[in-house]
């Protein structure tokens, strides 16, 4: 969910919205494979991407006896996350949705990035917090505990 130009070259895949990217590599649908293993995913903030990106990473979990755990980055505009489009997806799920922290606005900061030369243009500043959301299969979950039950 990146463009091929700003994405980290060290991982194997990109998605992005644009179908011209196509020609740097960039897979156009994120969601037309399940998540699986453990994965981060930080999806545009667009309501309707952020909600089915929510709901792409509970299909996988819900119903597989894999271990499975795609830790959320996604944004909140409202401190008891009450009119964000994914919240109510995570409340009704408690068992596999879990709201593991907060990173407050004043800690966000985009990096340099090493491998993005020459931007003519400085990134937007961020306009809300960042929750971070495991959402795992149980087994994944019993994975992370048993390797180190203090990781939480």
């Amino acid at each position: 969910m990146a463009s091929p130009l700003d994405y980290d070259p060290k991982f194997p895949h990109c998605w992005s919205e644009y179908p011209r990217e196509k020609v740097f590599g960039a897979n156009t649908n994120a969601f037309s494979s399940l998540f699986s293993g453990f994965s981060t995913c930080h999806p545009i903030y667009q309501e309707n991407t952020m909600l089915l990106a929510t709901r792409h990473a509970n299909y996988p979990a819900a119903g597989s006896t894999e271990e499975i755990a795609t830790f959320m980055l996604l944004p909140s505009w409202n401190k008891n996350m009450t009119t964000n489009p994914y919240a109510p997806l995570c409340r009704k799920y408690p068992h596999m949705c879990k709201f593991l922290g907060t990173i407050p606005l004043d800690q966000l900061q985009y990096a340099k990035v090493s491998f993005w030369k020459n931007i003519q243009k400085p990134l937007s500043e961020h306009s809300g917090e960042l929750k971070v959301i495991a959402i795992w299969s149980t087994k994944g979950r019993v994975c992370l505990n048993a390797h180190n039950k203090d990781w939480l």
